[in-house]
């Protein structure tokens, strides 16, 4: 029992030490509240420069393609399910070299099948039979003519490679009012918080790795002594507690 009650004791009391310690670090990062707010416009004003000056704005289109498997007005359960199954094909076949180079080559574009390629994207959505073809560009008119044209030549493609009708383009792209990315506004949201994160960061490993006496309390908590008499390092009565607090300097917590 004697020995439940002293590590309760012990229990209690370092729980009270720790939230002594939270409460001055929250006091801490009050006492810096200049430099935290400091570090969070200096992250914004960062974010910005480079989302505004230092990254392209990019544009995306997206067009539309739906699968038929006949020419019959009236579409089979087998139809729709032969129809999702060949929309990885189809896939395949719009990202195929011969179409990718012939939409550069249509449209008089520089970039080369590598590059060309990592401006499309296709998509199919579950249980659909349509697949969606997003280019993005620097360029929105230029962005609506490749996802365009890649519709026009792989719905060709497919058909002369499959054997089967082409494909109904379902949706045309149109030029983008606004550009998709960088997300300025994001950006900046993102700036001033990891400024204010990495300058709370510093103050706290700062403030953990200090291992001054300072006050009064700190010899009692750290050192298990009492204090028996304060020595002002400074002469004069002002700022008493700065001198209080001075007169531990270099002692180190053991």
């Amino acid at each position: 029992n004697i020995q439940n009650k002293k590590g309760l004791e012990m229990n209690n009391r370092q729980n009270d030490e720790m939230e002594i310690d939270l409460a001055e670090l929250f006091f801490v990062l009050l006492h810096r509240l200049p430099v935290l707010l400091a570090a969070t416009v200096a992250g914004v004003v960062l974010a910005g420069i480079i989302s505004f000056c230092l990254l392209t704005p990019m544009y995306t289109s997206t067009a539309k393609i739906y699968i038929l498997t006949n020419q019959s007005t009236m579409v089979s359960l087998s139809d729709i399910q032969v129809g999702s199954s060949l929309a990885g094909d189809y896939e395949e076949l719009i990202k195929s070299r011969p179409v990718v180079e012939e939409v550069a080559k249509n449209l008089e574009l520089t970039e080369n099948y590598e590059q060309l390629l990592d401006c499309i994207d296709t998509i199919n959505t579950d249980n659909t039979r349509i697949i969606q073809i997003t280019a993005t560009y620097p360029d929105p008119v230029i962005a609506k003519n490749i996802a365009n044209e890649f519709v026009k030549v792989s719905t060709k493609q497919i058909s002369e490679i499959m054997h089967i009708d082409e494909p109904t383009v379902a949706e045309e792209a149109i030029a983008a009012d606004h550009q998709s990315s960088p997300n300025n506004m994001k950006d900046l949201a993102v700036g001033g918080i990891l400024g204010l994160l990495l300058a709370a960061v510093v103050i706290v490993m700062r403030y953990i790795l200090d291992d001054t006496i300072r006050t009064q309390d700190d010899v009692e908590r750290y050192l298990s002594m009492n204090t028996l008499a304060m020595i002002p390092l400074e002469g004069g009565t002002d700022n008493h507690e700065k001198k209080s607090e001075r007169k531990f300097r270099g002692i180190r917590k053991g």
